[in-house]
This record gives structure tokens, C-alpha cells and sequence, in this order.
């Protein structure tokens, strides 16, 4: 029986190729994108696990040839704001970068950004995964999200060193650590970070990659209102018009992110995945915020190609893709 603080799907017990593709996509697609060559099967050896330790999760991973993506859909519609640090330990890849993509040295620390889009490609890599809240960050570092895509090389940085061999080991204390022990490791975790990634001299912090989650994470608390939008959103942030709009230019408009997001929930609501007893269709559009019935159905049908009284628990799949997988719940949780 798999611990609920463990993710691990076991590919090597899946036989067919078809079956471990899409379980592989199903394990990391919610945080970044895979992109597969069909005529290439994933190897039977890939592996991931991962663990829930506290304010962070490590996760260890084997990968086949892929390239995989943070997209700018995903950013839009999650809002997470979390940096995952990954630690190369073997094969080949590469990330991209604002001068061309660039090769990854075996034992190089690469870091990135949620909040902000990312591609890196993989003829075959292993490696280590960390990943924690932007707020777990020291201030000292600055906007943690400047070293977005950045390397980090061991040689001539001890404290980066050490982090990495840290990272190594506990990867193999936490399957026979108990709760207290994990707890004292998710804070050695947490404190060697900043000790690794500060700079000699303290950095300006800059807001504004910050202040665009709080804003997306605002909507998702209170899409509920039936007066959420921009004078709401002004009121509660101090913006004026412009950078309001600019956040949301990539998404088609505040307006346009709101009416996706309501959507977004009230599919999970009729599909059962957040769980509670059958609602019916006014009661899941009173709770999106939509005050009118018929405006709630003709968006919904607009943005699904169905109805809502059509939605039943077949749709799950589609639902889940909207929250993202476990792994995103996790990080959600963080």
C-alpha cells in the first residue's frame, strides 16, 4: 500500500507502451508539459517519486528522451507561486535561455519559475527535484524569480555543493524517516537553499512576478462574488488600469480570465471531482458568481460543447486536467 505522502506510479509494472506514455504524462503534466516523439516508447526503467515533506516536496526522476514545457496556459489557469529547484545527476539536457538554449553539466542545479514559461529538452536524464513556496525564500536573494532558467554550477561554490549532496541523501532518508525526522529535514531543506542561492550583497526585491499570483490567487478565493472584477481588484491592490490590464494581456482580459476560471470551477462541481452530494445547475452557477441561469449555460456550452445538466462523472478526466494532478495539489498545498 503506497504511503499518502508518496507519489510513485510504478511504470516499470506497466507493460504496454501506450498505457506507460500516458501514465508518464499523467505523473508530471500537471506542473510541465511532456512532448514525446510517438515512434520513441518510454523506456520501462523511467522512474519518478515523489514525497510531501513538510513545506517542500522532493521528488526523484528518470527520464526517457522529451522535451517538456511550463506553459503559458498552465501559468494562466494554476497560479502557483513555487520555484522548483532540479539537480541534473546524469545523462544528457539542455534548457533554454534568452541567448539559445543551453547544455546542462551533469551535477548543475537549474531554477525555475513557475510563474514564468520554461522548455528544457532531455535525450535521457536523472535527476532531483525540489520544490517550495516563493515565500520560503530569504528576502536577501531578491525576486527569486531573476534566477528563472538560471545554472548553478558546484565548482568553486562549497554551499552549492553541500546543497546538492544534501538533496542526494535525503532523496534516501525519506522512505525510513518518520514524521519528526522529515520535519527537521524539510527546514535543514529550506535553510541550505538560501544559504546557497544568496548573494554576496543583498538584491533589490522586486514585485511584480509576485504581485500577479496574489492577484490570480485573489480570483480563485472569490470567484464566488458576483461582483468580481476590475474595480474589485483595484480596490483591493492599489492598481491603476493599466498594469491591471497588461497582467492579464496574455489571457485575453481580467474579464475573460474571470469567466474561465468560473467555468473552470463549476466543471469540477458538476463532475464530482471536488466532491459532496449532486448540486443542481443554478445552485453551481449562484456559486461560480453567475447571478443569471441562462448567461451561466450559454458560457458554459460556449467554452465545454455541452450544457451543464449534461456534465456527469464521465467528465472527470477533462476536470482533473483543470486542477492539475496530484502533484499540482500538492504544490498548491505548500
Amino acid at each position: 500500500m503506497q504511503h499518502p505522502d508518496v507519489i510513485d506510479p510504478e511504470f516499470h509494472r506497466i507493460k504496454d507502451d501506450g498505457a506507460r506514455r500516458e501514465a508518464w504524462v499523467r505523473a508530471i503534466g500537471g506542473v510541465f508539459m511532456p512532448i514525446l516523439d510517438r515512434s520513441v516508447p518510454v523506456p520501462r526503467d523511467v522512474g519518478f517519486r515523489c514525497w510531501r515533506v513538510g513545506p517542500i516536496l522532493l521528488s526523484a526522476i528518470k527520464a526517457g528522451p522529451q522535451a517538456v514545457e511550463r506553459t503559458q496556459t498552465q501559468i494562466a489557469t494554476q497560479a502557483v507561486d513555487h520555484v522548483i529547484l532540479r539537480l541534473y545527476t546524469g545523462g544528457r539536457s539542455s534548457i533554454d535561455g534568452p541567448s539559445g538554449d543551453r547544455e546542462i553539466p551533469e551535477g548543475a542545479l537549474a531554477l525555475y519559475d513557475l510563474s514564468q514559461r520554461s522548455r528544457s529538452v532531455s535525450q535521457g536524464m536523472t535527476g532531483i527535484n525540489l520544490a517550495l513556496p516563493r515565500r520560503m525564500f530569504d528576502a536577501r536573494i531578491g525576486e527569486v524569480g531573476a534566477l528563472h532558467r538560471g545554472l548553478f554550477l558546484q565548482e568553486g561554490r562549497p554551499l552549492l555543493r553541500l546543497l546538492s549532496e544534501h538533496m542526494r541523501a535525503t532523496r534516501h532518508c525519506l522512505d525510513t524517516s518518520d514524521a519528526w525526522q522529515r520535519e527537521l529535514l524539510a527546514t535543514a531543506t529550506v535553510a541550505l537553499c538560501n544559504a546557497a542561492l544568496a548573494p554576496t550583497t543583498d538584491s533589490a526585491h522586486n514585485r511584480p512576478a509576485i504581485l500577479a499570483i496574489e492577484v490570480k490567487q485573489f480570483i480563485e478565493a472569490n470567484l464566488g462574488r458576483s461582483d468580481l472584477g476590475v474595480d474589485v481588484i483595484r480596490a483591493r491592490f492599489g492598481l491603476s488600469r493599466s498594469p491591471l490590464f497588461a497582467m492579464f494581456e496574455a489571457e485575453g482580459g481580467v474579464a475573460t480570465y474571470i469567466r474561465n476560471r468560473r467555468l473552470a470551477r463549476a466543471m469540477r462541481i458538476l463532475s464530482g471531482v471536488e466532491g459532496g452530494k449532486t448540486q443542481r445547475v443554478s445552485a453551481v452557477a449562484y456559486a461560480c458568481g453567475y447571478e443569471n441561469l441562462k448567461s451561466f449555460s450559454k458560457a458554459f456550452h460556449t467554452r465545454y460543447g455541452v450544457v451543464p445538466r449534461e456534465v456527469d462523472e464521465t467528465f472527470r478526466p477533462d476536470a482533473r486536467w483543470e486542477t492539475g494532478s496530484t502533484l499540482l495539489s500538492w504544490i498548491r498545498e505548500l
